[in-house]
């Protein structure tokens, strides 16, 4: 095996490829295992499973119901459903400046989330929680953006350092490796893509494995080809039946820490995925599936067979066709068709397969959009789904806000260490920290300590806002509290602000329409009113405004305009409108005998 460096390093004492590799190939073997059940899982989901049948030398497609599919995909977006929140608490809360400091460190975060996609990541994460057991992120710096970048990495290529159990989220080290074309390598790195064989000897689409190493002192990237055999004649020692193994890249980490989060779903001792029970079954009720599909078909065409007398040889003199009318003649025999007919258990036993499945993986039939026959309100159904579906929502909600916790951390310092003062500034557009932020890391995040949490974790959207509302109605939560949990509500203070000027509204359009009632106000001002309003030229309010400033005016004209009766508005004169234009009059200049006498 011979090992090729492109690059060198500095004189820092760090991990040599041989090492990396070794590593490698010890994790991969140690969690061989694990990574099978993952492979089986993602082959279910896909539904690229084929079912063997010895007994026939043949193969079938599966044609039963996915519902590791199903299943997997319906908890996972009732846990993404509702979006977390982020508290940062101030370092001294008893000072403006580290209240203002916690405030825009909370925004901050809002919109590394938003530039990350957050709300299709977590969708994705809720998917690997659930199907594989397990999730791994990184943190990135983009240097584009100049904001930390949140990385989703695929659990099936994730070899971290062995960790001490579902509160552990942060390895010491970790390796990931996938597969990368020759075509991307001369992109990235031609001298490599050279000796891998892009030098006319190999396609461009030809996979090359990739090594990832990151550690807290460096990030390492290794490019590998296996042994390729070009000639049934080759030397044993031939350079194209050797591994290349070729560093590809090595960068020092200034992090000082490994940037890379890994939460696990909590079982009794390994990552065990909640769906991992099913797959025997799903596998024997396509088969069962299949050879009944089998028996059907023949059925549908029986096997004919010429069967012969005694003493005699059969023949088939001339074939029958039905389509020309041609009449078919046999001698010394008979022709007798065997039907085949699947046997009277093979469904009730592909039924309970099904039930079985529902049974151990916790999917209900109303995730089909079905109901069981046993239920006959909505209140048992919602009983039933929440008994089976709430309790893995809010486990997977609580290890999910727990890892987002941790990656915050990481983001902050990822910030201050490859920004530290360089001033940030944009727009967050996310429920509850709207508007703009500016910061400047080494000033501004003056603490990494933040708090990520659901507002009630185990409900999905649909639960959320249905027990929201019967809180509000029990009179034990406020409408404003319901609005920051509410997922339709972006911005709680904007809709505030609106219910109360749609309520006002009502009232004074309830006023407007008792004064008409009553002859309180002029027809022709009543008319203007409605002019205004149905011409989209003002709002209520404003067209009210407007039109009584018009009619006091038309009325000053009319008398005098500092009696009171000059300007009663809208309202008719002596309804009591006048008292506030007299109380704005201006006061009559005093007796001159008066001032006399007062000096």
């Amino acid at each position: 095996m011979g090992f090729q460096c492109i690059r060198n390093v500095g004189e820092v004492s760090v991990k040599t490829v041989e090492e990396i590799v070794s590593l490698y190939t010890t994790r991969s073997r140690v969690n061989d295992g694990a990574k099978a059940r993952m492979r089986d899982v993602r082959d279910y989901y896909n539904g690229d499973v084929i079912v063997p049948l010895p007994e026939l030398d043949s193969d079938e497609k599966s044609a039963v119901a996915n519902l590791l599919s199903q299943g997997l995909d319906q908890t996972a977006m009732r846990i993404a459903s509702t979006a977390p929140d982020i508290y940062c608490p101030p370092t001294d809360p008893s000072k403006k400046r580290s209240r203002d400091n916690a405030g825009i460190r909370r925004k901050a975060l809002f919109g590394w989330w938003e530039n990350s996609r957050m709300d299709l990541q977590l969708a994705k994460r809720a998917r690997h929680l659930i199907g594989y057991s397990t999730t791994c992120t990184q943190i990135r710096f983009n240097r584009k953006t100049g904001a930390p970048e949140w990385y989703l990495r695929d659990p099936l290529t994730t070899y971290p350092a062995r960790m001490l159990g579902v509160e552990d989220m942060r390895p010491r080290d970790i390796i990931f490796a996938y597969d990368r074309s020759i075509g991307w390598l001369q992109n990235m790195y031609p001298d490599a893509a050279y000796r891998f064989g892009a030098d006319g000897r190999a396609d461009e689409d030809q996979p090359i494995n990739l090594i990832e190493y990151v550690d807290d002192e460096e990030q390492v990237l290794i490019g590998m080809r296996a042994p390729v055999q070009t000639s049934m004649w080759a030397a044993p020692n031939d350079s194209e039946n050797k591994n290349l193994i070729i560093e590809l890249d090595r960068t020092p980490n200034l992090l000082g820490q490994t940037p890379v989060v890994c939460a696990q779903r909590i079982s009794l001792d390994g990552a065990k995925g909640q769906f991992d029970g099913i797959l025997g079954m799903y596998q024997m009720q396509a088969r069962l599936m299949a050879l009944e599909v089998i028996a059907v078909q023949k059925g549908v065409f029986p096997d004919t067979w010429l069967v012969g007398r005694a003493g005699e040889t059969p023949q088939i003199v001339n074939p029958a066709d039905g389509l020309t009318g041609e009449v078919g003649v046999i001698r010394g025999g008979d022709l007798k068709d065997m039907q085949m007919q699947p046997g009277y258990m093979t469904n009730p036993a592909i039924d309970r397969l099904e039930r079985a499945q529902r049974l151990t993986a916790g999917i209900p039939q109303e995730f089909g959009g079905e109901s069981t026959s046993n239920i006959r309100t909505g209140r048992r159904g919602d009983a039933v789904m929440s008994a089976v579906v709430d309790f893995t929502v809010q486990e997977a909600q609580r290890i999910m806000a727990r890892s987002l916790q941790e990656e915050n951390r990481l983001a902050i310092d990822v910030a201050k260490k490859y920004s530290g003062n360089r001033t940030k500034s944009f727009y967050v557009n996310t429920k509850n920290a709207k508007g703009h932020v500016g910061y400047t890391p080494n000033v501004n995040f003056d603490s990494t300590d933040n708090v990520v949490s659901y507002s009630h974790p185990g409900a999905d959207i649909n639960n959320l806002v249905i027990g929201g509302g019967q809180r509000v109605g029990m009179g034990t939560m406020s409408k404003r509290s319901f609005m920051a949990i509410d997922p339709l509500v972006d911005d709680p203070e904007f809709e505030h602000d609106t219910v109360i000027g749609e309520q006002l509204e009502q009232a004074l359009l309830a006023s407007v329409q008792q004064q008409a009632s009553q002859g309180a106000i002029p027809p022709s001002d009543l008319a203007r009113i409605m002019d205004l309003v149905i011409n989209n030229q003002m709002e209520l309010a404003g067209a009210v405004e407007k039109v009584q400033r018009e009619a006091q005016e038309r009325q000053a004209e009319m008398v005098d305009a500092l009696a009171a009766e000059a300007q009663p508005g809208l309202a008719m004169p002596g309804m009591g409108a006048e008292s506030m234009v007299a109380e704005a009059a201006v006061a009559p200049e005093p007796n001159i005998d008066e001032l006399l006498g007062a000096l």
